[in-house]
């Protein structure tokens, strides 16, 4: 959807009712991505037999994953990729991208930002955007664009390979007796 929206806004003139709608659904498939590869972060470690202090069961990763904190969920990623069997670089988001993850989650930590016109409850009740900036739109969609993508096509495939070869190697073990 973002990527729809975004397509239109670029061929058809700046449409000033998209920019919001295009910044929340990115934001919304870079959250969803990141808890996807949580949850087969934390599958992958458990396949290899983890033990550590941290419950990774899927009950207690339902628990961890009701947040819409982009932070939160990047340092979560990070810490279940470093329990993988992969190279040093491989156990962590790459610098760009946690520059991205960064910027996003100062923008709208609790995912309401980009949602609501008006957060909070009661006298805590504000604006979602109090301070209008001033951005190079073009620009940021296309970081967060970016960002998305690598998110589902690269991290999410290179997991899924992993899974695959974890699988194939732990048949094979079995087959052969071990």
């Amino acid at each position: 959807m973002a990527e729809t929206a975004a397509r239109h806004w670029i061929a058809q003139a700046p449409d000033d009712l998209l920019p919001l709608p295009i910044l929340y659904n990115y934001r919304h498939s870079i959250e969803l991505s990141l808890k996807w590869l949580i949850r087969k972060a934390a599958q992958c470690a458990l396949r290899e037999g983890y033990a550590g202090e941290e419950d990774l069961s899927p009950g207690q990763l339902d628990k961890r994953l009701r947040t819409h904190n982009i932070r939160r969920l990047a340092d979560c990623l990070n810490r279940y990729l470093a329990l993988l069997d992969l190279p040093k670089v491989e156990q962590r988001i790459d610098p760009e991208s946690w520059t991205q993850l960064n910027w996003l989650d100062s923008e709208d930590a609790t995912g309401e930002t980009y949602r609501y016109a008006v957060v909070g409850h009661g006298v805590g009740r504000a604006p979602a955007r109090s301070v209008q900036q001033n951005v190079n739109f073009y620009e940021q969609v296309n970081e967060l664009h970016k960002l998305a993508h690598l998110l589902w096509g690269g991290y999410s495939a290179h997991l899924g390979e992993y899974e695959d070869w974890q699988i194939e190697y732990l048949e094979a073990m079995d087959t052969a007796g071990y």
